[in-house]
């Protein structure tokens, strides 16, 4: 069982740990940790109002923690209570992923801002900026997972091969596989942990993970959001019905309009116009074009003439019209040419 993360353990131990600093050293503390308003003060800010450089506020803040770190008598509960976290997860743990695993444990009570200063004093915490296969992070060395970058590297692995993001399960199982172990030598938590620290890895807005290269877990506009929710859609698909996907996924606080989607899919290469209005991607197949220039793509790319209802087919798998439309593209005959036997091939 979690040991539960107590918010009046920290409070209180802050209140005692602070009490055996100077009245300057204790008020740089807590105003450049946020401990009671939340917010960081810079070291300008307070360099100010002392009267002092900011370099001379640096010190002083330095050296009040490094007084702090060494009150084990103080500090022992706080730091087994934050070790327990971190060995449960093996070691290493993104802030957000943390401040989550924080507010669930402590039922909202303990503030993001406390833990945060308890991590930073506490020697056996590192703060990572730097990593190869990590981005910024907190980590307790003692405490990594054996597998930590071996299992990073497995789940790229697998996501390269793969081409698209993939639901959470089917990573944590190939990770497993390409390492061959079981979920006792490397728990699911331990995993999930290592890919939200990870450098080159992002989950998606529908829970799945992929590469953080891809326009899936970065889209950058609304065509970027249009070919995300429409290759997931599997179909064509009418702009306004895709305006409706790109606002239901919410991908961030713009609201899509359907005019906008609309003038984005027209110039946008990876779309084709499939009907009115509808829209699918080029990459399923889709050719771009006209009616008409979607027969000649057809007759052009063709081995040998084809029929009339061979060519009605291919089109309509193309486009979502009536198949009168395509006679009457049948009838060009500055372009197309009627053979015998009644088939059809370019002039």
């Amino acid at each position: 069982m979690p040991m539960p993360l107590k918010n009046a353990l920290f409070e209180e131990t802050t209140v005692t740990l602070l009490a055996g600093l100077d009245q300057r050293s204790r008020d740089i503390i807590v105003r450049r940790h946020g401990l009671e308003s939340g917010t960081i003060e810079t070291l300008e800010s307070i360099g100010k109002e002392y009267g002092v450089t900011r370099e001379r506020v640096r010190q002083i803040e330095a050296q009040a923690k490094k007084l702090l770190s060494r009150r084990d008598d103080i500090l022992t509960q706080v730091n087994a209570a934050l070790r327990e976290i971190f060995a449960r997860y093996g070691g290493v743990l993104s802030e957000e992923h943390l401040f989550e695993i924080i507010k669930e444990e402590s039922d909202g009570q303990l503030r993001a801002r406390l833990a945060l200063f308890y991590l930073d004093i506490l020697p056996r915490f590192e703060h990572v900026a730097r990593s190869p296969v990590f981005d910024l992070h907190w980590s307790h060395p003692e405490l990594h997972h054996q597998y930590g970058e071996a299992a990073i590297r497995a789940a790229e692995a697998f996501l390269k091969k793969s081409r698209r993001p993939q639901e959470e399960a089917m990573v944590i199982q190939a990770v497993r596989a390409a390492l061959n172990v079981s979920p006792d030598d490397l728990p699911n938590r331990c995993i999930y942990a290592l890919l939200r620290a990870s450098k080159r890895l992002r989950r998606t807005v529908f829970a799945e993970w992929g590469l953080g290269s891809w326009v899936e877990t970065r889209p950058r506009g609304v065509g970027d959001k249009a070919y995300v929710v429409l290759r997931r859609h599997g179909k064509p698909e009418h702009f306004r019905t895709i305006t409706d996907m790109i606002n239901e996924a919410n991908f961030d606080h713009k609201r899509a309009h359907a005019q906008t989607v609309h003038n984005e899919l027209i110039k946008d290469e990876r779309f084709v116009l499939v009907g009115r209005g509808l829209y699918g991607l080029r990459e399923w197949g889709f050719i771009p074009g006209t009616v008409a220039e979607v027969l000649e793509t057809i007759l052009a790319q063709a081995a040998r003439p084809l029929t009339r209802e061979e060519l009605l087919a291919r089109v309509l798998e193309q486009r979502l019209v009536k198949k009168t439309t395509v006679l009457l593209g049948l009838q060009n005959s500055n372009r197309i040419q009627k053979v015998k036997d009644g088939r059809y091939t370019l002039r």
